[in-house]
């Protein structure tokens, strides 16, 4: 029995070694902020699985041209609806969301242009990602699969973002990993079914 309890011991000290050296305090925190939202209903358990596996990124193309009498500086995101059109600026940003808008079918294309002063490789990329709105407007849910990589390089990218549902409200995500700079630049998102936008009190 003695050695029984021995081996036992032996066995959790090894996997507590293992954890503790293949997890940082930076990814146990993360992942416990991850774990959070997950439980309050921000997040899909599994629906950041597929992006970490693959990322997609935009394909270079498309322009942004603003419509007239859009003041494309008058905030940190600056949003105007125009036909089946949303047009976003951004300016000096890490991580915002445009207001809801009704999806006119099970897709939307998203032509984007960002920069970025960070010289760093690995943060010359901005994400756009979508989530969707529940009917009770009381929870948001990923779109699987929706998380799409564009480059910082000042030029427009373009990705068809599809797994939509036609007449149900989505909101898009725009977020850059750096946590010392942040990105400037706008977005086309085309495939509205309304002009009409909805705000959610207590979101950002």
């Amino acid at each position: 029995m003695k050695r029984t309890r021995t081996w036992i011991a032996l066995a959790l000290a090894l996997c507590l070694a293992l954890s503790l050296s293949a997890c940082s305090p930076k990814q146990a925190l993360k992942d416990a902020v991850v774990k959070a939202v997950t439980v309050l209903g921000f997040r899909d358990e599994s629906a950041f699985d597929e992006e970490e596996a693959t990322k997609v990124m935009a394909t270079s193309g498309g322009e942004v041209t603003f419509p007239e009498g859009f003041d494309s500086t008058s905030g940190k995101l600056v949003t105007q609806a125009a036909g089946d059109t949303l047009y976003v600026a951004f300016n000096g940003i890490a991580n915002r969301s445009t207001e809801y808008f009704v999806a006119a079918s099970d897709s939307l294309t998203v032509t984007g242009y960002a920069t970025t002063e960070s010289t760093n490789e690995n943060y010359q990329t901005f994400k756009v990602a979508v989530w969707q709105l529940s009917d009770d407007k009381a929870t948001t849910s990923y779109v699987q699969g929706s998380t799409v990589y564009y480059t910082t390089d000042g030029t427009c990218y373009t990705y068809t973002i599809t797994g939509l549902t036609p007449g149900k409200q989505y909101k898009v995500n725009i977020s850059y990993d750096s946590s010392k700079f942040y990105v400037t630049g706008g977005l086309k998102i085309q495939g509205l079914g309304s002009e009409e936008l909805t705000t959610i009190e207590g979101e950002e």
